[in-house]
């Protein structure tokens, strides 16, 4: 396989810029409802898909210090968003649950996320389509 060209590089790091304007238009279109910041809505993202998570897997995902995710976590209890449940084996330790107002946080960040997708997919015709997904999913799915 041959090394890509300084143009192809810089094309692509063009491309990634609008793609992350986009999706970050998206994303903070959905923390706007909530008042939501980005790591709160990451950890919410997490806690929805990982009931009853520690903090320090939450942290360690997200790869932030534990005081960090501590500050989000509090943020995310005071807006009812998640709960802290102390484990009745060991008392030191506490899990988190998303409540079914997390729920409908992340709800509307994942139709916000969806709506960027689709309006990128939307400029292509379908042929184009099926090859820019097969393409894109190579790309993720390659490890160096």
């Amino acid at each position: 396989m041959t090394e890509p060209t300084t143009e192809q590089t810089e094309e692509l790091a063009i491309a990634f810029e609008r793609f992350t304007r986009r999706f970050k238009v998206a994303e903070a279109s959905a923390a706007l409802q909530q008042t939501l910041n980005a790591l709160d809505i990451q950890a919410l993202l997490f806690i929805n898909e990982h009931a009853d998570c520690s903090l320090g897997d939450v942290a360690r995902h997200l790869q932030v210090p534990l005081t960090t995710m501590s500050s989000s976590a509090e943020r995310l209890v005071r807006r009812d968003m998640i709960d802290r449940q102390r484990l009745e084996a060991n008392r030191r330790s506490v899990a988190l649950t998303i409540t079914p107002k997390g729920q409908d946080a992340v709800a509307g960040y994942v139709d916000g996320y969806r709506a960027s997708c689709r309006a990128m997919l939307e400029a292509l015709d379908p042929a184009d389509r099926s090859e820019f997904l097969r393409l894109t999913q190579k790309i993720a799915n390659y490890e160096h």
